[in-house]
């Protein structure tokens, strides 16, 4: 009896000590898988987030790279356009300005006569005065600062003795008393053709700086010219006098004014040589 009661409490604390064992060995089993997985779990996190990481790189390197490109783009494309226009702007500002020079050099070149024997009057105001340092030796200038239709009458005779039939007169007048009308000069200028026979001309007023004008006190503007001038060349429709329009050519050419009424050397010296040149022409 006393065996068996040993016998039964060596076998009790064999299975004990087994259980015991078991346990132990599975809880070892668990405690490796579980830190197996928590590394892992933590292996594959950081690898997320290291792909995520590089992802948001590149994203931001392509970001980045496109951005410089398209400003590069941007800028090749402005700097291109910029350069386009320059070169546009310049190419019309350089044909207008050759454009000019072209014209006002054309007239700028000695006259040469087509009519021999032939002479020219020039009866004017200050703008004549102006242009007589330009004479040549078939040329008489009869000119006055400040004059007009009074002028003129008084110097009919004298314009009379010295054309004849080889003579070209042109009158330039009109400016100094531009809004008296034009009754009066109409009136003068029929009585100059019926007492020669060489060819009258009428030389339309020539233009003003406005606002340079104003600044010099003279009155006249150019919308009080192109009246005048519309208005005689009317008046003298189917008389013979023949109109030269240095107007019109003055605001093609261009002209510099020094007050707003007298011209500079060079645009007076223009003006005498297209003068010359309607005259030999017509």
């Amino acid at each position: 009896m006393k065996h068996f009661t040993r016998i039964c409490f060596l076998i009790v604390v064999f299975f004990i000590a087994f259980h015991v064992t078991i346990t132990l060995i599975s809880d070892k089993h668990k405690g490796d898988r579980n830190n197996a997985l928590t590394n892992n779990t933590a292996t594959t996190t950081e690898i997320s987030v290291t792909e995520k990481e590089t992802e948001t790189e590149v994203t931001e390197t392509m970001e980045e790279t496109t951005t410089e490109v398209l400003s590069t783009t941007e800028t090749t494309e402005t700097t291109e356009t910029t350069e386009t226009t320059e070169t546009t702007e310049t190419t019309e500002q350089k044909k207008t300005t050759e454009a000019v020079t072209e014209a006002a050099n054309i007239h700028m070149q000695p006259v040469k006569k087509t009519n021999e024997g032939e002479t020219y009057i020039f009866v004017g105001d200050s703008r004549y005065v102006q242009m007589e340092s330009y004479a040549e030796d078939d040329d008489t200038f009869i000119c006055e600062n400040g004059v007009g239709y009074r002028f003129l009458s008084n110097h009919m005779d004298e314009i009379v003795s010295l054309a004849d039939a080889d003579t070209k007169i042109v009158i330039g007048l009109g400016v100094n008393d531009v809004l008296s009308g034009t009754g009066k000069y109409k009136e003068l200028l029929f009585d100059l053709a019926d007492r020669t026979d060489a060819q009258v001309y009428y030389m339309l007023i020539n233009p003003v700086d406005d606002e340079l004008c104003a600044e010099n006190g003279y009155s006249i503007t150019n919308e009080d010219i192109d009246n005048f001038n519309i208005t005689i060349q009317g008046d003298l429709v189917g008389s013979g006098i023949k109109i030269i329009d240095v107007n019109s050519y003055l605001k093609t050419v261009g002209y510099t004014s020094r007050d707003g009424l007298h011209y500079n050397a060079s645009t007076s010296r223009n003006i005498y040589v297209y003068i010359k040149e309607q005259m030999l022409l017509n």
